[in-house]
C-alpha cells in the first residue's frame, strides 16, 4: 500500500454498499490506487483525485453477463409480440444487412448506454459473422467507451444458411484475434444454441477453448421445442447433453436456463457451471420460470443479464419480483442477494471471484456511486432495499472503471456523447433503409 499522499483517487463522503458475503455496509471514504480498492473507510487519506459522492451510495459497478450490443431495432414492429423462435426468424433476415460499420457503432453506443447506468462489464454474445471483421469492429466499439468488456464469441452454422458461418471459417477468425494480441481472458467461445449450432460444434469449441486458454458459454433451455428436439435427437435434456460434450464446468456461462430438471441442476452445481438470468427478457418473451432459488440453494453460481432491455437495476429488482411471484413468498430472493447476484456473482462467472464486484481491499476497482438523497430514494432505512426498489439507472452519478473515472458528474470523462448518439442514429437510418424496413425513427 502506498504511503499518505501518493493514492490515485479517493471517493468521500458516501454510503459504501460492499456487496461483500456478509452484507457489509459502512459510511466512510473508499481509496484506490494502481486500479484496485486499497481502502473501504478508516483513516483519511490524501489523494491526487477525489470524487465527491456527499448524499450518495457507493457500490461495485454492475455486471451484465448477457447482451446482444448490436442491436439497432428496438420495438420493431415486425418482431413485436412473438415468442423467441418467431422472433429469431425475424431478426436472422435482417441480420443480413448488417457490416462492420453497425457492429462497430452499436457495440460502443450500447457500452456506452450501459455504463451511464451504472453497468462497468459487459459480456457481448456477438454473433452472426456473415463478413469479415465484424469482432475486430465491435472490439474497436467496446474499448472507446472504457467499459470492461468480454467478447462472447458466437458460433453459428445452422439456421438462417444467408449469416452462418463455417466452423473451421469462426474458428480461424478466433485465432486471429488472439493473434493480433486480443487476450484470451477477455473471449468466450460461444456456439450459440442447438437451434443454431450442432453437437459437433459443442465438441469442437470445447477442444479449441482448452487449446487456447478461452472460457465457454452458450444459450440452452430457452423453449420446450429445444428441450423436445434434444430429447428425440440425443436422448438426454440440453444440460445433460451439454455434460456429455464436455461443455459444463467452472469456466462454463450457460445463458437462460428456463427449463431444467432436477438432476440438470444437480449436474450444474456438480460441475461448477455458471448461470445467467435474463428475468425482463424472460418475461417479455414469456419464457417462463428459470429455478433460480432451486439453483441457489444447490450452490449454482447465478449472475443477471440485460439481453437487449433496459439496464441492471430493472434486472436487479425484476429478479427479485419475478421470483416472488414465481414462489408466492416475497422474501425469496432478498434484496442484498440480488445485488450479489448483478457484482460478485458475474464477476464469479468471468473468472474474478473474489477480484472483482465487491468493494474489498485488493479488488479491482469498478465502482459507482448513486444518488440516493432526494423525493426517488430518500428516507433510507436499508441501502440494500433502497438500491433495488427505489434506485434506477438514470440515478448514477459517478463511474470508475479499473480505477480511471469513466463518468463524472453525470458526464464522460473522455467521451463526445452527443456524437457518437448522432453516428449511431445515423448508422440505424441506413441500416433500415438496407433492411427495406418501412419505419421512420422517432427524432425527438
Amino acid at each position: 500500500m502506498p504511503a499518505a499522499g501518493e493514492l490515485d483517487l479517493a471517493i468521500r463522503g458516501g454510503l459504501c454498499v460492499t456487496c461483500d458475503a456478509a452484507g457489509t455496509v459502512t459510511a466512510g471514504d473508499l481509496y484506490i490506487h494502481d486500479g484496485r480498492i486499497v481502502a473501504v473507510g478508516g483513516a483519511t487519506r490524501r489523494a491526487r483525485r477525489n470524487l465527491d459522492a456527499s448524499g450518495m451510495i457507493v457500490m461495485p459497478g454492475l455486471m451484465n453477463l448477457h447482451d446482444h450490443l448490436r442491436d439497432m431495432t428496438p420495438g420493431l414492429d415486425a418482431a413485436e409480440g412473438l415468442k423467441l423462435d418467431e422472433m429469431l426468424r425475424v431478426w436472422w433476415r435482417l441480420n443480413e444487412a448488417a457490416g462492420a460499420a453497425e457492429y462497430e457503432t452499436m457495440a460502443a453506443y450500447s457500452c456506452a448506454r450501459l455504463l451511464a447506468s451504472g453497468t462497468t462489464t459487459v459480456v457481448d454474445h456477438l454473433y452472426p459473422f456473415h463478413r469479415d471483421g465484424l469482432a475486430e469492429a465491435a472490439i474497436a466499439g467496446y474499448s472507446s467507451t472504457g467499459a470492461r468488456w468480454y467478447l462472447a464469441r458466437g458460433l453459428m452454422t445452422r439456421g438462417y444458411d444467408p449469416i452462418c458461418e463455417p466452423l473451421a471459417v469462426g474458428l480461424a477468425r478466433v485465432r486471429a484475434l488472439l493473434a493480433a494480441d486480443v487476450a484470451a481472458e477477455r473471449i468466450m467461445l460461444a456456439p450459440v444454441s442447438f437451434r443454431q449450432a450442432d453437437a459437433g460444434d459443442y465438441l469442437a469449441a470445447r477442444e479449441f477453448a482448452a487449446a487456447h486458454g478461452l472460457r465457454l458459454y452458450t444459450h440452452v433451455a430457452e423453449t420446450e421445442a429445444e428441450v423436445r428436439t434434444v430429447q428425440a435427437e440425443h436422448g438426454c435434456r440440453p444440460v445433460e447433453l451439454l455434460d456429455r460434450l464436455g461443455f459444463c464446468g467452472p469456466d462454463v456461462t450457460l445463458v437462460h436456463c428456463v427449463l431444467l430438471s432436477d438432476a440438470e441442476i444437480d449436474l450444474l452445481a456438480t460441475t461448477g457451471t455458471h448461470v445467467v438470468h435474463c428475468p425482463s427478457n424472460h418475461m417479455k418473451l414469456a419464457k417462463g420460470f428459470t429455478r433460480v432459488r432451486d439453483l441457489l440453494d444447490a450452490g449454482v453460481n447465478v449472475a443477471l443479464g440485460v439481453d437487449q432491455m433496459a439496464d441492471m437495476f430493472c434486472e436487479v429488482r425484476q429478479e427479485v419480483l419475478l421470483q416472488s411471484i414465481r414462489h408466492e413468498d416475497p422474501a425469496v430472493i432478498p434484496p442484498a442477494l440480488a445485488l450479489r447476484m448483478a457484482t460478485a456473482n458475474g464477476a464469479a462467472a468471468v473468472g474474478l471471484g473474489g477480484r472483482l464486484g465487491e468493494l474489498v481491499v485488493g479488488a479491482l476497482a469498478d465502482v459507482i456511486c448513486v444518488s440516493a438523497r432526494g423525493l426517488r430514494i430518500d428516507p433510507i432505512l436499508d441501502a440494500a432495499w433502497s438500491l433495488v426498489h427505489r434506485a434506477s439507472g438514470g440515478d448514477v452519478r459517478h463511474v470508475v472503471v479499473g480505477g480511471s473515472v469513466v463518468i463524472e458528474d453525470g458526464e464522460f470523462a473522455h467521451l463526445d456523447v452527443e456524437a457518437l448518439r448522432k453516428q449511431a442514429m445515423g448508422v440505424i437510418d441506413s441500416y433500415l433503409a438496407n433492411t427495406g424496413i418501412a419505419k421512420t425513427r422517432i427524432e425527438l
